[in-house]
């Protein structure tokens, strides 16, 4: 499983737009040229199957997300495309995340910082370590289909519209989202070791568990309850069943 860059799906097809609309979180009538959108793409149960960014070129939109997940976003959309006439080709070169964007690809906000994407692995950043500075957390292959958007936090970053007409999980998200059901968040904690991995059920100092989304050096993004206390997060880096 690929842990540091993305890869690029392109959807074609006629009325790509309109089908896309009704599996994507984001508004795609707020498309920009040359700019990506937040976005995720939910199951049923408004769980994320995927998330990162959408941008639309030549009339075809194309989806950034973590590289692991390309396979499930594509299994996942698969029986709705054939409905629809729609195609999802992968491109097969990899894509950094940095802060000098190559030409022709698009461009994207975090936090109001400016970034951009690569095909150079050279001067990109990691992409965990990305997640972990800016808060903005990505599922992968170990976490795709498990958490609710405010659960990551991505709703936070505009990558979820409440305003749009319906997509696939919207009733879940939104009710979670008005009623305020949202049993685990996405928090920042510190650790020491280097047996952590994506995915990982882990404790923190209080016995809570943690899963994690995103590991540095010596922090990472955790979901944790949101009954866990608002002190600082550590984790105990030995596994819980």
């Amino acid at each position: 499983m690929s842990d540091h860059h993305l890869a690029q799906s392109k959807l074609s097809g006629p009325n790509l737009r309109s089908f896309l609309q009704g599996y994507i979180t984001c508004d795609l009538d707020d498309l920009q040229a040359g700019i990506a959108m937040p976005m995720a793409i939910t199951e049923i149960k408004g769980r994320v199957v995927a998330n990162g960014w959408v941008s639309e070129d030549s009339g075809n939109l194309l989806l950034f997300v973590h590289a692991s997940v390309v396979n499930i976003v594509h299994q996942h959309l698969l029986p709705y495309m054939r409905f629809a006439r729609c195609e999802l080709s992968v491109d097969s070169k990899p894509f950094y995340v940095t802060k000098t964007p190559t030409k022709g690809l698009p461009k994207f906000s975090v936090n109001d910082e400016q970034y951009g994407y690569t095909h150079s692995e050279d001067g990109a950043f990691d992409l965990e370590q990305f997640q972990v500075d800016t808060g903005y957390a990505l599922v992968n292959e170990a976490t795709s289909g498990q958490f609710l958007p405010q659960m990551l936090n991505v709703t936070e970053f505009d990558a979820v519209s409440f305003t749009k007409g319906c997509y696939l999980g919207q009733e879940v998200v939104a009710r979670a989202q008005h009623r305020g059901q949202v049993k685990r968040r996405l928090r920042l904690a510190s650790y020491h070791g280097n047996n952590l991995a994506v995915g990982d059920q882990v404790q923190t100092q209080t016995g809570d568990k943690a899963v994690i989304i995103a590991r540095s050096k010596d922090s990472a993004l955790v979901v944790v309850s949101t009954a866990a206390s608002d002190n600082d997060v550590q984790l105990i880096t030995e596994e819980v069943a």
